[in-house]
């Protein structure tokens, strides 16, 4: 009988209560374990009940958040045979300044982009077309740590406040490092989500801001469905194929009639792309999930 394990650091997340509901018509048990309470040893997994997890190969398992350990549960898991999404080699993807060069070295186009060495940013800047340009921390998500900065001062106050920020985590395992990048006023506010699947794509939306440039609708974007035109589409297959991705959310801004691509997002959310086009994502991923763990 096949078990959907589901590590998460928040089960009222929308996600988990869409793969609860896919799970439910299925008569799938569905396991919801906090990632950040989990226990791994050299042997084992253990909740935060301090219950070993057994997990099997004909097992659906997915962790939703926390990077690092993530990726380390996705290493043991696949050392035992198991498939897990995000896998080991897909959490890379969660490195903003890595997609870039991913994106670079497979010839899609991306934003100028520079990663941060030191405070004196005179000649780092250069590289990106001056200020203003986008800073971003490293590793975030839902638009977190990512702001337009007019100066040096401002990049490095931006830095100093992500620091003081992550002092407060108990333990701030993520990997601090921050990134400059084009600023392209043209496209400002407004990018293009295209959602894949197992080589497939299962539609777009454009996202746009109500007020600043950061169009998530997590931070009250508004999302509308778009046609996959053919150059959207031939980059986010390709994006998908080189990167060996099971399942992304990959971002796009336009600038003029060429895409430009900004991130890729392995575990994306989708809360805002079924309300904006009536796909029922939770059931694709979950139907594909089955199909997967069949090969």
């Amino acid at each position: 009988m096949v078990r959907f394990f589901l590590f998460t650091d928040n089960p009222k997340d929308q996600r988990a209560t869409r793969f609860r509901e896919e799970c439910q018509k299925r008569d799938i048990e569905l396991k919801l374990i906090n990632i950040y309470r989990a226990v791994l040893t050299d042997k084992s997994i253990f909740d935060e009940y301090g219950e070993e997890i057994v997990i099997e190969k004909q097992d659906i398992v997915w962790a939703l958040s926390n990077l690092t350990t993530g990726h380390f549960i996705a290493r043991k898991l696949k050392m035992q045979g198991i498939k897990i999404w995000p896998d080991a080699g897909a959490v890379d993807f969660a490195d903003k300044f890595f997609t870039n060069m991913f994106f670079t070295t497979i010839g899609i186009p991306t934003p100028r982009t520079v990663l941060i060495n030191s405070y004196h940013l005179d000649k780092t800047v250069e590289k990106v077309g001056w200020w203003p340009c986008v800073i971003k921390k490293n590793v975030s998500t839902v638009g977190k740590f990512v702001e337009i900065v007019n100066s040096e001062q401002e990049a490095v106050e931006f830095i100093k406040d992500a620091f003081d920020k992550a002092k407060k985590n108990v333990l701030p395992l993520n990997r601090l490092r921050f990134l400059l990048q084009e600023f392209i006023k043209e496209a400002a506010g407004t990018d293009y989500r295209v959602l894949c699947i197992n080589g497939k794509v299962i539609g777009a939306i454009k996202r746009e801001a109500q007020e600043g440039f950061k169009s998530n609708v997590s931070l009250g974007g508004t999302a509308i469905q778009v046609e996959v035109d053919e150059k959207l589409e031939a980059y986010s297959k390709k994006i998908m194929k080189e990167g060996k991705l099971f399942y992304a959310g990959i971002d796009f801004m336009k600038v003029g009639d060429e895409y430009l691509a900004i991130e890729v997002n392995t575990s994306a959310q989708f809360k805002g792309f079924e309300g904006a086009t009536g796909i029922d994502v939770a059931k694709i991923i979950v139907d594909e999930l089955l199909e997967r763990i069949k090969k």
